[in-house]
């Protein structure tokens, strides 16, 4: 799920370095974020995909292992159990890091200061996006083969409820309203998103304890092969990468506009006042509003920098660019095989 790109931007920070996991190479590489000249590699184990950072540590999901990796500043690896095997995506709560298992059917909790698990919470099968509730107190996560999104009690680690998406259900993104009034699940599957009652958001007695879990409220059609979802305070975006369509809802699922023409949206990001698509079979950046920036190849997975800034990884040509949206690239690095994302350090 994408945010605007506000923040540091490159030129801002030359010290900021930027981790890459490599899919098809088991390591993290390293980038100088102002100038794009590598630093190294840091081997991390088996297809390494999504990668987080917090207490001044770089954990990187080994979706091959049954651990997660951290790094820490000096380059020294540390290897954390799951338990289970298939660590993928990852979410913070009360100064504790999730990490969805997608074959353990599980999500492990890690102390990511004593880089040890302290619990793992039994969920629906093949877990994969986490969502948090803005006040940290439940967990929402999205089961691609049991259809629903298990709801937890952070304090507890305990599995409170489940929102039932549908019978035939895969779902795949999983996201919440900033305020938390509203939450949400894509169902890959079956074409379609749904808006769910979370546990909580705030309508109950001021010492009432925030147990109860909602009921599907709406739902709606998107387009083909619907993967995952921008959720801000007054738009829903969900990309359907088989027909090259973005659906525009508000909160409550009105549909708002459809927007087409792209190739396979995968992702959007805010950045420069512009709603920007990345597209994972065309070389360019385009807006909803029509403008278009051209990139060095395309681009499956991006993370905003800030100042208009894109780190835009092309998965399938082995490279990472640098992509202001003003003014186009700004430095592409050969990168190991399969770069998978990026976080900066």
């Amino acid at each position: 799920m994408s945010s605007d790109g506000a923040g540091e931007g490159a030129e801002d920070a030359p010290n900021r370095v930027v981790a890459v996991p490599c899919e098809g190479a088991d390591v993290l590489a390293l980038f100088a974020l102002a100038t794009g000249d590598s630093l190294g590699e840091v081997p991390v184990g088996g297809h390494p995909v999504h990668a987080t950072t917090t207490a001044d540590r770089t954990f990187v999901a080994t979706m091959g292992e049954r651990s997660v990796t951290a790094v820490d500043p000096g380059g020294e690896v540390s290897r954390i159990d799951t338990g289970v095997l298939g660590p993928s995506h990852f979410a913070s709560a009360n100064g504790e890091l999730y990490v969805a298992c997608s074959a353990g059917d599980a999500l492990a909790v890690i102390d990511p200061v004593e880089l040890a698990r302290t619990d793992r919470i039994g969920v629906g099968a093949e877990p994969h996006e986490l969502a948090v509730a803005p006040n940290g107190d439940r967990l929402y996560s999205g089961s691609r083969r049991d259809g629903v999104v298990d709801v937890v009690d952070t304090a507890t680690h305990e599995q409170i409820g489940t929102v039932n998406v549908g019978p035939e259900a895969r779902v795949q993104g999983v996201a919440l309203t900033p305020d938390g009034h509203h939450g949400y699940a894509v169902d890959q599957e079956g074409d379609r998103i749904v808006v769910f009652e979370p546990a909580s958001h705030g309508d109950e007695e001021p010492d009432a304890p925030a147990t109860r879990v909602g009921h599907v409220r709406k739902e709606a059609a998107v387009g083909a092969d619907p993967y995952d979802l921008v959720v801000t305070a007054n738009r829903v975006f969900v990309p359907g990468r088989a027909d090259g369509t973005v659906h525009e809802f508000s909160p409550d699922l009105t549909l708002e506009a459809v927007h087409d023409g792209f190739s396979r949206p995968v992702d959007l990001f805010r950045a420069n006042g512009h709603w920007w698509v990345l597209d994972a079979e065309a070389a360019r950046l385009r807006s909803l509003d029509g403008q278009v920036v051209d990139t060095n190849a395309p681009g499956l997975v991006a993370a905003p920098v800030g100042g208009g800034r894109l780190l835009v990884s092309h998965y399938d040509d082995d490279g990472i660019s640098l992509v202001d949206v003003a003014n186009g690239t700004v430095w592409t690095a050969d990168t190991p095989a399969y770069p998978f994302g990026a976080v900066v350090v």
